[in-house]
């Protein structure tokens, strides 16, 4: 076997270029696969280049990045939906995560003027797109109903759907509502969670069942969409009703295990939050199904969810094509291939003044000393 030949100097720099370079851009790709960054994904609206999620608009309805109203400083996006006879929803949809247990942050605010109906704005829903890709009701749901807050969580039992109504306290136009979810998804033979808490109060939580143990892992939609301005569900639902205007802010989602959630303050009368009396925990059965496996569709072609009907995914206009966290894995790999340039570029300078040290030049000059 014939022997390695040994590198010479000038050849050292390439050979520490090389692996400098290919060991950085390794570690940048890593960081930046969708398994790294769908758990964990934040939208404050500062940024004009942040990519936003992908916009599920059913209508002419809109999602607008501008100034927060309500003396809140910065941005915020503005969600509308006017009524029209057509338009019915206008949400951001963040998909990729996985069945596990996660903390929903965000913040809302209903204007002055909002006019108050006793039917359901759905705010934030978590949908679990089915392997049929038929319509079913969101595992969850937060809406404002009348003049209230209240939360729908929906499971299985037999093929037939169940499910929890939880009142979560006055709404309070004009305000704006930090809300967080910690959520951990049941499965078939595992109870779930979930715990409320606005403004740093609890009020309200769910104990049991909370998915249809099918399907996909539930994805997280937040906007407006009104299920009763539907245009087969008729005009009626529409006689006397404004467009549905609101306010979003701050959206952050963290992967997170079931005891590392902190504990927030009870609920108490007259707190900021206004909030009503923590209802009993409302337990579900266990679904005796068992669950199945779905291939992933695109982001934005599911189901709209609160009442779906089969098919509303072709009715469903993608307004943004960047899917979520696709800025981040970018923003990674750009930095890891800015760090390898960097980092081989002054390997190779290093390596330069050192073969230099051993030349004949360098030699002569210092006898001359």
């Amino acid at each position: 076997m014939p022997l390695a030949t040994p590198l010479s100097p000038a050849g050292r720099p390439v050979r520490l270029v090389a692996a400098c370079t290919g060991a950085l851009l390794v570690a940048g790709l890593a960081a930046a696969s969708p398994a790294a960054a769908a758990d964990s994904v934040s939208y404050d609206f500062e940024s004009p280049s942040q990519k936003l999620p992908f916009m599920a608009i059913n209508g002419f309805g809109r999602v607008l990045v501008g100034p927060a109203p309500g003396g809140r400083s910065g941005q915020a996006a503005r969600v509308n939906i006017p009524n029209d006879g057509r338009s019915f929803k206008s949400e951001l949809v963040i998909k990729g995560l996985d069945a596990g247990s996660h903390r929903f942050d965000f913040a809302n605010y209903l204007p002055g003027d909002w006019q108050e109906r006793d039917l359901d704005t759905i705010v934030a829903q978590w949908f679990s797109t089915q392997d049929d890709g038929g319509g079913i009701k969101p595992v969850v749901a937060l809406s404002v109903h009348g003049g209230n807050w209240q939360l729908k969580v929906h499971w299985m039992t037999n093929g037939e759907i169940q499910e929890a109504l939880i009142p979560l306290g006055a709404a309070r136009p004009g305000h704006w509502n930090r809300w967080a979810f910690d959520i951990t998804w049941s499965s078939a033979g595992r109870p779930g969670s979930i715990r409320v808490t606005r403004d740093g109060v609890t009020v309200g939580s769910h104990q049991g069942a909370n998915n249809y143990h099918r399907g996909e892992p539930p994805h997280f939609r937040i906007g407006a969409y009104r299920p009763n301005w539907r245009p087969e569900k008729g005009p009626s639902k529409r006689d006397g009703a404004s467009e549905a205007v609101l306010f979003i802010d701050d959206i952050a989602i963290t992967s997170t295990t079931g005891d590392s959630r902190p504990d927030a303050p009870a609920a108490t009368p007259g707190g900021a939050a206004s909030p009503s009396q923590s209802p009993t925990p409302s337990t579900g059965p266990t679904p005796t199904g068992s669950p199945s496996t779905s291939s992933s569709a695109p982001a934005g072609e599911a189901p709209a969810g609160g009442d779906s009907a089969p098919g509303e995914a072709a009715h469903e206009v993608r307004t943004d094509a960047t899917a979520h966290g696709s800025a981040g894995r970018i923003g990674v790999v750009g930095g890891a291939v800015g760090g390898a340039a960097a980092l081989a570029g002054a390997a190779f300078v290093v390596l330069r003044r050192r073969t230099a040290k051993g030349s004949p030049r360098s030699a002569r000059r210092r006898a001359r000393t």
